[in-house]
């Protein structure tokens, strides 16, 4: 047996002679594995990691946790939170029965041929060229000097020329590039390499550029192929072990990435903008030992609602009136972990609501977790839910707007 499932974790039955491999597997994803675990030929992966796994004997397939979604869900969802900008068609987020592989590299290869054949992006760059006629923005002081000497191409000027070198093309020939590195794909990455020679094959953050890319009438055609190059780019990992080519493996972690998901819809679908997220963690105790404080504990909630850095009713300290934790657990809502967390959370920032946010396949309603008010404030724990199982993309955005909706009335007590 390949995998052997637990609650939260897929065990991978790992053969002797992959002993190597998941060595520098473990070490690429920063996944743990420990000395116990090597001795008893298995590896726990968290049931969040999405994808396949190449090792040098067999292909591991990890597929969605929830069975009511497939990856091409998952898809979906990548690239309303990477690529999807509110004046797109709402056909791009369907889901694709074309998408129900985790093989990126091979939905990025087909869509990236078809791309092609109705022409390669190409953008206007400014160029200092110099020449005999007087064409663009004219240097005329250093022309004057060029012809004082007598140079043979006296004109100095600047003019736009299409180029390949565009975000576009950066993003398609990175991936490429390291596609290059696989058995599978070494040939057809190799050859389309040469469409794209000149832009520059160096990305190193696939998703933050493609969220830099403005689509237009032209491009729009190649959304779906560049997310398919930024998830390549950030979660591609190749092995070859002294060759020149290798096996590929592919994990997209489904937690962290439904997390961005909520994060994007909270921030952006409602008119007004209160809902924040720190980009470091905040120190909210100190370990004391002999010889003083030698250590501390930091925390930071997924989301907060009108936060204030220093409240003055409550004496300067830090405060939001509500505190949102994302929980990508479709089927246990309410977990004590998740209770101790979210009330820690809430104490810490003077909060009036606390919200747990899960994921559902269908629309749900919001549900209420009622605590003793003698002993905790606030008493009242709301667990709401955003629908992913929609098929249309019209029902999908329909279901985050009532889900963003749902989370403000829920803290408005509208």
């Amino acid at each position: 047996m390949e995998i052997m499932e637990s609650a939260e974790q897929n065990i991978i039955t790992v053969q002797p002679e992959e002993m190597a491999f998941f060595e520098e597997f473990t070490k690429k994803y920063a996944i743990s594995w420990t000395r116990e675990e090597k001795l008893n030929n298995i590896l726990p992966l968290s049931k969040s990691y999405v994808g396949y796994i190449t090792t040098p004997t067999r292909v591991i397939s990890l597929n969605p946790k929830y069975h009511e979604i497939g990856f091409e869900h998952i898809i979906r969802i990548y690239l309303y939170v990477y690529g999807y900008r509110p004046t797109d068609s709402t056909a791009i987020l369907d889901v694709s029965e074309s998408e129900t592989s985790a093989d990126v590299a091979s939905m990025f290869i087909k869509n990236l041929k078809r791309n092609i054949q109705e022409g390669i992006i190409r953008s206007y760059q400014k160029t200092d060229i110099k020449s005999e006629l007087l064409q663009g923005k004219v240097n005329y002081t250093r022309t004057y000097t060029n012809v004082l000497t007598g140079k043979g191409k006296p004109v100095m000027s600047r003019v736009s020329k299409l180029s390949i070198k565009n975000n576009i093309n950066s993003l398609i020939l990175s991936a490429l590039e390291k596609l290059k590195h696989t058995d599978e794909y070494f040939s057809d990455a190799a050859q389309l390499e040469m469409y794209f020679y000149g832009a520059d094959k160096n990305v190193q953050n696939g998703s933050a550029l493609l969220q830099e890319i403005t689509f237009n009438s032209n491009t729009a055609r190649y959304r779906r192929t560049l997310t398919y190059a930024a998830m390549i780019i950030d979660q591609l990992t190749y092995s070859d072990k002294g060759s020149s080519v290798g096996t590929d493996s592919f994990l997209i972690n489904f937690d962290r990435l439904f997390e961005d998901f909520v994060v994007k819809v909270l921030k952006e679908i409602p008119e007004k903008r209160e809902f924040t997220t720190w980009s470091a963690k905040k120190r909210f105790a100190d370990v004391i030992g002999s010889t003083g404080v030698y250590s501390g504990r930091e925390y930071q909630p997924d989301i907060i609602y009108r936060y204030k850095e220093e409240d003055e009713v409550f004496d300067y300290m830090p405060s939001a009136y509500a505190v949102l934790d994302v929980k990508n657990k479709a089927y246990g809502q309410f977990k004590n972990a998740d209770i101790y967390q979210i009330m820690m959370y809430a104490k810490l920032l003077h909060s009036e609501k606390a919200l747990l946010l899960y994921p559902s396949f269908t629309n749900r309603r919001t549900e209420i977790l009622s605590l003793n008010s003698e002993i905790f404030n606030p008493s009242l724990i709301y667990a709401c839910f955003v629908n992913i199982g929609d098929e249309s993309g019209d029902k999908f955005l329909q279901s985050i707007h009532e889900f963003a909706n749902n989370v403000v009335y829920t803290i408005q007590d509208i």
